[in-house]
C-alpha cells in the first residue's frame, strides 16, 4: 500500500516520453503547415509564369520598335509597319516565309530596300511571338503609327486560360 500512495502523490515520477495523442496532434499541425507551404509554392509558380509572359511581351515590343528605328526610311514612307486590327498573323508569317525562300528576299544580294526590310522584320517578329507567347491567335498583335510618328503596339496572349492584351505607346 505504501507504493500506491507514493504513485498517487507524485504522478510525474513514472511518466516518461510523449503519449500517442500528443504525437498525433503534433503531426496534424505539421501536416497543415506543409499543406499551406505547398499551396504558397503553387501560387508563386503561377504568378512567376504570368510575369514571364508579360516580360516576353514587353521584350517583343522593344524588339519591333528597335527594328523600326533602324529602318526609319520605311517608317517615314508609311504603311510598311502598320498592322491593323484583324490582320492575320498567319498571313504575315506566310508572306515572310515565301519571300525568304524566293528571290524577293533582298534579291539574294544582301541589299534590301526599306519595304523588304519591313516585311522581314514583321515576319520574323510574328514568327517568334507565335512560338513564345501562349494562346497565339490569328490576331496576335497590332501596330499603328500616327502622323506624329507615335507607335501604338498591342500584343495579345493567354495566361491561365484568360486572354490578355497589353498596349504600349512609343514616340519614334
Amino acid at each position: 500500500m505504501i507504493s500506491r500512495i507514493n504513485l498517487a502523490a507524485n504522478p510525474q515520477k513514472h511518466q516518461k516520453g510523449f503519449s500517442l495523442v500528443e504525437i498525433l496532434v503534433a503531426l496534424l499541425i505539421l501536416s497543415i503547415g506543409l499543406l499551406g507551404l505547398a499551396a504558397l509554392q503553387t501560387t508563386s509558380l503561377k504568378f512567376n509564369t504570368d510575369s514571364y509572359m508579360r516580360t516576353q511581351a514587353t521584350y517583343f515590343v522593344y524588339d519591333i520598335i528597335d527594328r523600326m528605328r533602324a529602318n526609319s526610311d520605311s517608317v517615314v514612307a508609311g504603311g510598311t509597319y502598320d498592322v491593323p486590327d484583324g490582320t492575320s498573323a498567319a498571313a504575315i508569317i506566310s508572306t515572310y516565309q515565301s519571300c525568304k525562300a524566293s528571290t524577293c528576299a533582298c534579291n539574294n544580294t544582301g541589299v534590301c530596300n526599306a519595304s523588304q526590310i519591313a516585311t522581314h522584320d514583321l515576319g520574323r517578329w510574328y514568327e517568334r511571338m507565335a512560338s513564345v507567347l501562349p494562346g497565339s491567335s490569328s490576331n496576335l498583335a497590332t501596330i499603328g503609327i500616327d502622323a506624329a510618328k507615335r507607335v501604338t503596339v498591342t500584343i495579345k496572349w493567354t495566361e491561365r486560360d484568360i486572354s490578355k492584351n497589353q498596349k504600349w505607346e512609343v514616340q519614334l
